[in-house]
């Protein structure tokens, strides 16, 4: 039971930033909080909030997020025997200590039809089933659809491929948000992929035969809008200049 989420976020010990970004991503232009895009970069997840038209609400989802990811990989470098189980039930557990519920989330264990395509065209049919149907999460998907056209060294794929690089997996992380006057709610989607890649970007790595099958989870979060809004000042704070580098515009 969730007591008092402030507490918890002044008293957490969450990984610190390292250098510019860890691998290299350049920070490019800084990115304003208070006026956050519909498509966002942040931590590990990729974030639609085009259904999300109050900004306070995208600033206190993509914080919170943020927040989460970097208390799990904490959690997973201090604990001897982690893996990327415990970094995903460390990163729950995070949401929910600052106030988010989650409904269970449902494993699927899949191969893909066709071999010889790019990770993110095979993944685009697995999310528009994942956010229940091509209306939800539009940013995401029509930025998955249209990738290929893009530079993959712009700086939002160069963050997001680098964040999902853990351990011998590597995990993608989408979030379709939409949200009332009072609640948000949040289709959460990750694609599992156990392939080993050091140098390779991992949204346009060709699956082949022996890495054509996949792990997919899904679920539901919700937060209240009010909830939100009283935690975000205290995660603002605790991230300080982190916020400008892992949360940036994905330009979908």
């Amino acid at each position: 039971m969730v007591t008092n989420p402030r507490a918890f976020i002044e008293d957490v010990d969450f990984e610190p930033l390292v250098g510019s970004l860890e691998e290299g991503v350049e920070d490019g232009e800084p990115l304003n909080l208070d006026q956050l895009p519909s498509g966002v970069v942040s931590g590990t997840t990729l974030i639609d909030f085009s259904a999300v038209p109050d900004l306070k609400v995208r600033a206190g989802v993509s914080l919170s997020m943020l927040f989460a990811s970097r208390v799990a990989t904490r959690a997973t470098r201090v604990e001897e025997g982690e893996d990327e189980d415990d970094w995903l039930a460390t990163y729950t557990s995070t949401l929910g200590q600052l106030g988010f519920s989650l409904s269970g989330s449902a494993v699927v264990n899949s191969k893909f039809k066709k071999t010889g395509l790019r990770v993110h065209q095979a993944i685009i049919p697995f999310l528009t089933i994942a956010f229940g149907g091509a209306a939800v999460g539009p940013i995401i998907l029509a930025g998955l659809k249209n990738l290929q056209e893009m530079n993959q060294n712009t700086p939002w794929i160069s963050l997001f491929d680098n964040q999902s690089k853990r351990f011998n997996t590597r995990e993608l992380h989408f979030a379709a948000v939409s949200s009332s006057a009072t609640d948000t709610s949040i289709r959460y989607a990750i694609a599992r992929l156990n392939v080993a890649l050091d140098e390779t970007s991992v949204l346009f790595f060709k699956l082949t035969k022996a890495a054509a099958e996949f792990e997919s989870v899904t679920t539901t979060m919700a937060a209240n809008n009010s909830l939100l809004a009283a935690t975000e000042p205290a995660l603002r704070e605790r991230l300080g200049q982190m916020t400008t580098s892992f949360i940036k515009d994905a330009e979908i």
